[in-house]
């Protein structure tokens, strides 16, 4: 079987793929299900091996196309990360078809607390459920991260019942790790000669658009219920644009918490946590200290450049007319005091290793010359070589379980409908240009390449 196939793995030994070799021809009598099945199970495969795919291989043999997936796994789910929790959740999004209109001036509203009311309550982080590897081996999933919950502006965290409450009256400001409730300055109608630009200490309200050439700086959070054209606007939290962006290639918008607009289009926008547009991403630059996110309606993100640390996601990326879509994924800087500490031992094992096979096969051509083999010598070589690799083996699997073990969740690009040619995707320094349609997929990094997997 050696001579025909190989097996790929993919996703943590999560996925085996039977790959035909290219230039052999397969003598069909010699595959069959039961010395093809004996075959993956003497690369010790054993676990979610699908039955029916290597039966209909076995039957096809001649006609079959690889690569096809043959034993399937199963991924860990890492634990939740403990968060605030709003005392009342208010929504700024909501899915809706793509043929209902969304009418945000409706949706949002803006919570407003008096001193004393619990505004927020903690929820611990949570374990996860581990996977396994088609080799059976197991795959521990990582508990939730902790978050360190701060006093913020006028609030305050009691750490015995895990709540936030108001220290002042005014409106609330979320943020990852603290709550702050800020006064709130609100212009009724647009942005005008008549209110100039808008630089305040607490959260801004407008009612209506934001046109070109104004400004609005913000300690607090940002809501505008109209457009925003090309304008230039600051907050320190959370911005909330209800009528969409609209930006013409100028202006910007930066905040240090989310960004969530019906649409954006040529706009400018960086936020330190996630930026969820609802509608479509076109021909703007988006960067996120966390995730993008546009899912709702179509949810197409197309031309223009989008960056985020953790997750890109989207129903559609690229268009039907291939215009030139970027996709940036950054990865996370690794960890001080974060590597494995059996390298050293792997290396002495594999030294080890080679010096012994060396050693055997010296006694062998010596044995050939004399026609005497030390056979007692040569057993306790094989008996030594047989102990070291199974010690590298523990080894290596120790290495791959602190690798996944320490990996929250690696930098990936979801797309639930279509990924279009002309999209290039980057994990990293690494670089991958779509040249042919994606049907729901999902791209992410494995061993210095990235791979574009169905879902």
């Amino acid at each position: 079987m050696d001579h025909w196939f190989s097996i790929k793995l993919l996703e943590k030994e999560t996925i085996a793929i039977l790959v035909k070799k290219s230039g052999v021809e397969i003598n069909p009598e010699e595959v069959t299900y039961d010395l093809l099945s004996a075959w993956i199970n003497s690369k010790g495969i054993k676990q979610g091996i699908l039955s029916e795919v290597i039966h209909e291989i076995a039957e096809n043999i001649v006609t079959f196309h690889s690569p096809v997936e043959i034993a399937k796994g199963v991924l860990p789910v890492h634990g939740e990360p403990a968060r605030l929790i709003p005392a009342a959740e208010a929504r700024s999004l909501i899915n809706n078809p793509e043929n209902e209109k969304i009418d945000f001036k409706r949706l949002f509203t803006i919570p407003t607390v008096t001193f004393g009311q619990l505004i927020a309550r903690k929820r611990e982080a949570s374990d996860g459920t581990p996977g396994i590897t088609v080799f059976g081996e197991p795959i521990p999933a990582k508990r939730g991260k902790d978050v360190k919950v701060k006093n913020g502006e006028n609030s305050v965290f009691n750490e015995e019942n895990l709540g936030v409450y108001a220290a002042a009256s005014g409106e609330v400001s979320y943020r990852s790790n603290c709550v702050n409730v800020y006064p709130v300055y609100k212009v009724d109608g647009d942005l005008s000669l008549k209110t100039g630009h808008i630089d305040f200490v607490g959260n801004v309200h407008v009612t209506g658009d934001v046109p070109s050439g104004f400004k609005i700086n913000a300690q607090g959070d940002v809501r505008i219920e109209g457009v925003v054209e090309a304008a230039e606007i600051v907050a320190a939290g959370n911005i909330v644009v209800g009528g969409g962006v609209l930006g013409q290639g100028k202006g910007s918008i930066r905040c240090g918490g989310n960004f969530t607009s019906l649409y954006i289009n040529q706009g400018n926008i960086m936020a330190g946590e996630n930026i969820e547009a609802a509608q479509s991403i076109l021909h703007s630059y988006c960067e996120a200290g966390k995730n993008i996110i546009c899912i709702s309606g179509k949810g197409n993100i197309a031309g223009g450049t989008c960056i985020a640390e953790n997750m890109i996601t989207a129903n559609e990326i690229g268009n039907e007319t291939y215009s030139k879509t970027l996709i940036y994924m950054k990865l996370q800087e690794p960890q001080p005091n974060n590597t494995f500490s059996g390298d050293g031992k792997i290396k002495e094992l594999q030294l080890n290793l080679e010096k012994l096979q060396q050693l055997k096969d010296a006694l062998i051509r010596q044995a050939g010359n004399s026609n005497r083999l030390d056979q007692a010598t040569v057993s306790k070589i094989d008996n030594t070589i047989d102990q070291t690799s199974a010690k590298l083996s523990e080894l290596y699997i120790e290495k791959t379980n602190f690798a996944i073990k320490d990996q929250i969740n690696s930098s990936h690009v979801i797309i639930k409908g279509t990924l279009h040619p002309n999209v290039e995707i980057s994990i990293g320094k690494y670089k991958r240009r779509v040249q042919s349609p994606f049907q729901s997929a999902k791209v992410y990094m494995e061993e210095k390449e990235i791979i574009i997997n169905s879902l």
